[in-house]
């Protein structure tokens, strides 16, 4: 901590986004974090189907992992019973400040937004737009410099199950087809199968296909014409997925929060942007490709593409395994 640093007062808890690729991205500001506290630990607050994440942070000593996250008092006996002196809020959500007040939290940092500066003990000023810190890993750690604390925007490494260093020759290549968003930001299910069939025929690779519950109709609608497939869609729990996305030589996904899990383990990873802006949300890793086709209307952010999806049709399978086979080697 340095000499200007805001004093936060021990033990710190810190509330983690409520979104996969939202939490991966926050992984720099909270290890900023740790480096600003003396002998206080650090515990991330965070809902319980992301508590895996947080678990793999060596730079986290403890996760709080919520089990009601959308109900406000369950939240707030929760932190409350952790006796924590100080919260810092990564969302930006009334409800993340209501929790920490309602718990007691004497101080309580985060973004002045939506209507909830009165709830905070230091209401940091939402940053002015900054064409070199547009990605969101930026609006995290500019609430960490905003206390005095470091602007390190490298990415930590995270702890990997020992079983995921597979020593199996045969290469495992996991699709992630889904994204939870909406279709905007899903490839067509044909591409996905095209890319398999490569790997299966050319490397005899095995395929793996991943996803949320909510992917299961995309995955299954590859599994049907690719029988040999292994379809885990829908049927891992967070710490599962991350251990087959660490395992796996490569993965082919959307702009989801597989893309960011699978970058922040150190996965070769070719992600497929239609919808989206990898400037602004893009994976963190160095073992990345992103492939992108610009048109007019991109980005939109919209759920579902209201005219022809050129941004996603005209990135062909042929690109993605040229950019897979110069990631492998």
């Amino acid at each position: 901590m340095t000499e200007s640093a805001f004093r936060l007062n021990g033990p710190l808890v810190v509330r983690s986004p409520n979104w996969l690729g939202d939490a991966v991205m926050a992984l720099p500001a909270v290890r900023n974090l740790k480096t600003m506290l003396v002998n206080d630990p650090l515990t991330v607050a965070a809902p319980e189907k992301l508590a895996a994440l947080w678990r793999a942070c060596p730079f986290v000593d403890k996760v709080l992992a919520l089990e009601h996250p959308k109900k406000l008092t369950a939240s707030a006996n929760q932190l409350r019973d952790g006796k924590f002196g100080s919260a810092v809020l990564l969302p930006n959500s009334l409800r993340a400040a209501a929790e920490a007040w309602l718990a007691g939290i004497p101080q309580r940092v985060g973004y002045a937004r939506s209507g909830r500066r009165l709830l905070l003990t230091k209401a940091v000023p939402v940053p002015p737009r900054n064409p070199i810190r547009l990605h969101q890993r930026f609006y995290y750690l500019d609430v960490v410099t905003a206390l005095g604390g470091p602007d390190d925007a490298s990415l930590p490494a995270l702890r990997k199950n020992s079983s995921a260093n597979s020593t199996d020759a045969q290469m495992t290549v996991a699709l992630c087809p889904g994204a939870e968003y909406g279709p905007a930001k899903r490839w067509p299910a044909e591409s996905f199968l095209a890319v398999a069939k490569h790997f299966a025929e050319k490397h005899r690779a095995k395929i793996v296909l991943l996803g949320a519950a909510g992917d299961a109709a995309i995955a299954e609608e590859i599994a049907k014409q690719l029988p040999e497939a292994e379809n885990r869609t829908g049927k891992t729990s967070l710490a599962e997925f991350m251990e087959a996305l660490a395992s796996a030589r490569l993965v082919v996904c959307n702009d989801s929060g597989a893309m960011h899990v699978a970058s922040a383990l150190g996965t070769p990873t070719v992600t497929i942007f239609g919808s989206t802006e990898p400037l602004l949300t893009g994976p963190l890793g160095t073992r990345t490709q992103v492939l992108r086709h610009h048109v007019p209307c991109s980005p939109c952010f919209l759920r579902e593409c209201p005219i022809d999806f050129a941004c996603m049709k005209k990135i062909t399978p042929e690109m993605v395994i040229a950019a897979a086979e110069v990631l492998l080697k």
